[in-house]
């Protein structure tokens, strides 16, 4: 049976308060293979806002469509596709292009959810998985008393779970930064025309019980998800 491969990669997302939080996502040409099947498989890209707790410093978010949105005031309602960055369309001979999130000015205890949406809008079916995310962290070269990384650590819970301890009482808790990747739907099942695989990506900065978080200052935080997209059949 002949099948179409294409290696998508979800690279980086980058913290930092008052520097930059980049998150670049459906990226990839690391490993594309193309046979000569009649089928056509294209599928867009969308990541969507759809919580953050931040109130004390706003935060900035800009994606592919080129809109600068400043978030002030906490979003609780994730029913609701509050801010959406824009969409991208790719087919396994153009799936190399990254599609990027910018966000900058977080602060320990905040944290983002954004929905990212995989939908085949092509001919053929396909399955959509994803390998376990990976992640670097970068040090604080300029507090002293730490020449470390910052620690960046996966979490169960996320904003809308109902696992114990909740999301709220982790972030607090939390030294570094927290992340937490779910597969809502769609994912390691066919996807005929017009289906659509969602991921729920949390990422949050913990406050460390209120102790010293300058130690965050500077630093920045890469998570890598790998997206693999197969015709099928």
């Amino acid at each position: 049976m002949n099948k179409k491969l294409a290696v998508l990669l979800v690279v980086p997302i980058l913290l930092a308060m008052g520097g930059t939080f980049a998150f670049s996502a459906f990226s990839g040409n690391s490993s594309i293979a193309i046979n000569n099947t009649a089928g056509h498989l294209t599928w867009t890209n969308d990541m969507i806002l759809i919580a953050t707790n931040a109130h004390n410093t706003p935060l900035t978010v800009q994606g592919p469509n080129g809109h600068i949105y400043t978030v002030g005031v906490p979003i609780t309602e994730p029913q609701v596709p509050v801010i959406n960055l824009g969409t991208q369309s790719f087919t396994t001979a153009n799936s190399g292009r990254e599609y990027t999130v910018n966000v900058s000015n977080f602060a320990p205890g905040e944290y983002v959810v954004f929905i990212a949406a995989i939908t085949n809008n092509g001919t053929v079916g396909f399955v959509v998985s994803s390998e376990a995310p990976s992640f670097t962290t970068s040090s604080n070269s300029t507090y002293i008393g730490t020449g470390n990384s910052i620690v960046a650590t996966p979490v169960s819970a996320s904003p809308f779970s109902a696992s114990e301890p909740s999301f709220a009482s982790v972030l607090q808790s939390s030294t570094g930064y927290i992340y937490n990747v779910t597969e809502e739907c769609g994912f390691n099942t066919s996807l005929s025309p017009g289906g659509t695989a969602i991921m729920l990506i949390t990422v949050g900065l913990g406050n460390s019980n209120g102790h010293d978080v300058n130690y965050y200052q500077g630093s920045d935080f890469s998570l890598n998800i790998n997206l693999n997209v197969v015709s099928d059949p």
